[in-house]
């Protein structure tokens, strides 16, 4: 059997949800079997998700890990043709002189360049996991169907494709990108067991929060970017403070919509009760402190925060898009609402504040339903096994 060596390539290496995906994988593989290399690009001036310190965080774990790491500085997330022929020459390079039996790629622009190079370099396996997908909500309409095309070329050149959601796997099939045969579901791994005590934990409001200790706390985790849909759960917050005067909202997370999300608090005469607490390492201390969770996205794979806010058994109010609806029975393990639409945000955030006995029924019915599926062990199990089936059809096993 021996050993093979896997190259991950990824766009950012930082606190992102696809880069968590991938340390974890990484950091999970089977050194037996698989020898993991990780290339990255510079995630440059972009700090939403942690940016440079992130990444360098990320790196000494892996040095830590004994798994090798390599920073390509061309590869960045705008498209700029002249870098992008820069980081494509040298993941070619790479590949010729690393000679892996599989590469798996993550996220768009890692996905294009990282395929193009693996194929162009004989590489026998090419895995891609989108990480969700970028036919709507994220392009105008004119890049957007660019990139559905090149994804429908490339889609060719891949062997296996992984979503981490059915609704994503269904959403590439509809356009066309990739076959049912190729396409496999594999959750994203997430560390539970600490999200999961807190349903033994009683109620605590932490230190950062400056709310009053009698407030009811809204709360929400989430880059600060527009297709997180914090504006609207902002906006929504405010029209229920007006009959509910002790709410108190904390949005966990940074991004380059601080600013503009402060000034609509201040502009609805509410800015003394919404918290923007910035990036916090300590989700679960923050979640002790969080009556009612909401969950607000535009657009989303999967939905990490969310898992981790039901896994720790909290009422639950989310929208219906992408993954989620796959996660949540409405009125059953948490409410769903359509996206952007503030009146149905604010009614349901009402319903569960009105009914705290049913706000406690949904939150114990959500931290059932977050299963085993969810964990690490399980996605680096399935993925391996995909792994194993595509080198044994390539030959290469």
């Amino acid at each position: 059997m021996g050993h093979h060596t896997v190259i991950h390539v990824i766009t950012r290496l930082d606190y992102g949800g696809s880069a968590q995906n991938t340390m974890l994988t990484t950091l999970g593989h089977h050194r037996d079997v698989f020898t993991p290399l990780i290339v990255a690009g510079l995630p440059g001036r972009w700090d939403a998700q942690g940016g440079q310190p992130a990444t360098e965080m990320n790196c000494r774990l892996l040095d830590r890990a004994g798994i090798r790491w390599h920073l390509v500085s061309s590869l960045v997330r705008p498209v700029r043709p002249l870098e992008d022929l820069r980081a494509l020459w040298e993941l070619i390079r790479l590949f010729r002189r690393e000679k892996p039996a599989l590469v798996h790629t993550h996220t768009s622009k890692a996905g294009v360049l990282g395929r193009i190079a693996a194929w162009m370099a004989g590489v026998p396996a090419i895995v891609h996991t989108p990480h969700g997908h970028v036919f709507y909500g994220h392009f105008g309409r004119i890049l957007t169907w660019v990139f559905l095309r090149i994804e429908q070329v490339l889609s060719r050149l891949t062997h296996r494709m992984i979503t981490l959601t059915e609704s994503e796997r269904d959403d590439h099939l509809r356009h066309g990108v990739g076959r049912p045969e190729q396409i496999a579901v594999i959750p994203s791994g997430i560390e539970l067991e600490s999200f999961r005590k807190l349903v033994a934990v009683r109620k605590e409001r932490p230190s950062s929060f400056t709310c009053p200790s009698d407030a009811v706390v809204i709360g929400s985790v989430g880059w600060l970017t527009d297709i997180k849909g914090h504006r609207f759960l902002i906006e929504a917050f405010a029209r229920v403070k007006a009959v509910h005067p002790s709410l108190h909202l904390v949005i966990v997370g940074t991004g380059p919509l601080k600013d503009d999300l402060s000034a609509l608090a201040t502009r609805l005469d509410i800015h003394n009760s919404v918290q923007l607490l910035g990036h916090r390492k300590d989700i679960e201390i923050c979640l002790k402190g969080i009556d009612v969770f909401v969950f607000p996205s535009l657009n989303e794979g999967m939905g990490r925060a969310l898992i981790e806010a039901m896994a720790a058994g909290l009422p639950v109010v989310a929208t219906r898009v992408g993954g989620i609806p796959a996660l949540i029975d409405s009125g059953s393990n948490g409410m769903l609402v359509p996206p952007a639409d503030v009146e149905a945000l604010a009614a349901a955030m009402r319903t569960l504040i009105d009914q705290p006995q049913f706000a406690k029924q949904l939150g114990e019915h959500a931290h059932r339903s977050i299963t085993e599926r969810f964990t690490v062990g399980h996605m680096v199990r399935s993925i391996e096994t995909l792994y194993r089936d595509t080198l044994t059809e390539r030959h290469a096993w």
